[in-house]
């Protein structure tokens, strides 16, 4: 490493003072392990001082230089250390800082961000000097973030600020770990005002009507949602309209583009909106929803279990109040589901996930249950037998219905019937069917039983 500038060696006094007739030698040395200088390593004063413009190490990190005056040996030598910077990319940094200052949502003026050694010089060549840099902020970032370097430097033209006030971009070497580099700050000022924001909501909800409101802020904003803290729109007249009757202070001048409301009160019981409008000029109002009321028992919905193809009469458990229940599917349904009021029906097996609301009165609020999934399940149930059971043979016969599982069991309420079931469908079940010579013939009824217990039976006839 080339010591970069040129630097200078005088021949003083013990008082400092430069000699300035000394033309004394002065010689360069080190005395640390590891470190070895090259270059003209002596040369000779000018008006007492020496002038050094090509001395280098060639190795070691931290290094002792020391200047001796070979002319006059009694002169006493001085040194200081040089810490030795590598070749290999360390850091990413600055070389052109963003603007001081710009408008929100405005494209920063073009600024550069290199890949370095330790001391801070560009690598321009080789490893690093095509890395990948990437920018980031605690602001909100839009434009182009990343971008190559080329010569070891990364050239950002799109780059904007969308929210945030006083910022700071981050670059990092997207290709390889190295130190980031931190750019100065940048001033932040928003753009036209063109809607209005709660920077503070209104509480979502208030037990009781009629009850100052907690305190809460609605600010005039650009586009992006910064608050314009001064020119045009700073000092604006903010008003608060709703759906409800409202009382107490309703209207505020905005100080630095926020109007604050600390006496407002909901006096009515329900789901209210409280609506934000700017009185001075026309922007796009903000809206905000409070239920004013007490809160219901927690609802849950009871009826969790329906066969397909049957409707099912939807209940709840909880709530409080006079309100009326509505259902509503909800994701995750899987059975083909069907919901009108609260009669539900599925199309196959599976699942109809749902909710209930029961909506609020004028003392309590609505209240939503969680997704309930609800099971349906194909019936069991037996139509008809198909085939001729004839008294003192074995034939074979189909039981046709639904819901079959497992090859079921097959009892008879006769005596000399008895059964065996060798194929099960879900829909039919083929049952060997054997009689005795002296069974009794007539109507006659077959039970099917599953594994579970659950059971159907359907009529034969016997001849």
């Amino acid at each position: 490493m080339t010591l970069s500038p040129q630097f200078k060696v005088s021949v003083a006094d013990q008082y400092g003072n430069v000699e300035t007739s000394a033309t004394d030698t002065i010689t360069l040395t080190t005395p640390t392990a590891g470190c070895v200088l090259a270059g003209t390593l002596s040369t000779a004063a000018i008006a007492g001082v020496a002038t050094f413009s090509s001395v280098n190490f060639t190795s070691g990190t931290a290094c002792t230089l020391t200047a001796s005056d070979t002319t006059n040996v009694g002169v006493t030598a001085v040194g200081s250390t040089v810490t030795l910077a590598t070749t290999t990319p360390a850091e990413v940094g600055f070389t052109t800082e963003p603007a001081a200052a710009v408008a929100a949502g405005t494209a920063l003026p073009s600024f550069a961000v290199s890949v370095e050694e330790s001391n801070g010089i560009p690598i321009t060549s080789g490893t690093g000097s095509t890395d990948i840099i990437a920018l980031t902020s605690t602001c909100t970032l839009t434009g182009t973030t990343n971008a190559t370097a080329v010569a070891g430097v990364a050239t950002f033209t799109t780059v904007a600020i969308k929210t945030g006030s006083s910022c700071q971009l981050v670059a990092t070497d997207a290709t390889r770990t190295l130190a980031t580099g931190t750019s100065t700050v940048i001033a932040v000022s928003a753009g036209a005002a063109t809607q209005v924001g709660f920077t503070t909501a209104p509480p979502t909800t208030e037990t009781v009507a009629s009850t100052v409101l907690a305190t809460f802020k609605a600010a005039v904003e650009d586009v992006n949602g910064n608050v314009v803290t001064s020119g045009t729109g700073s000092t604006d007249t903010i008003a608060i309209t709703s759906n409800c009757a409202l009382g107490g202070t309703t209207t505020g001048v905005a100080a630095a583009g926020v109007a604050t409301f600390s006496a407002l009160s909901i006096n009515a019981t329900g789901t209210c909106v409280l609506t934000a409008t700017d009185s001075t000029r026309t922007l796009t109002a903000a809206a905000h929803t409070t239920s004013v009321g007490t809160p219901q028992a927690t609802v849950t919905v009871r009826t969790l279990k329906g066969n397909v193809g049957t409707v099912l009469r939807l209940a709840i458990s909880g709530g409080t109040g006079t309100g009326p229940v509505t259902w509503a599917l909800a994701a995750g349904s899987s059975a083909g589901c069907t919901l009108s009021g609260n009669a539900l029906t599925a199309r196959r097996a599976g699942t109809c996930s749902v909710t209930a609301t029961k909506a609020g009165d004028t003392t309590y609020i609505a209240a939503t249950s969680a997704a309930a999934s609800v099971s349906f399940v194909v019936p069991l149930k037996a139509t008809r037998v198909a085939g001729a059971i004839v008294v003192g043979r074995t034939t074979t016969v189909t039981i046709v219905g639904t819901g079959f599982s497992g090859r079921p069991k097959v009892i008879s309420n006769v005596a000399g019937v008895s059964t065996r079931v060798t194929r099960d469908t879900g829909r039919t079940l083929t049952v060997v069917v054997s009689v005795s010579g002296g069974a009794k013939a007539g109507v006659h009824t077959f039970t099917i039983i599953l594994a579970n217990g659950k059971r159907t039976a359907v009529r034969f006839s016997l001849t």
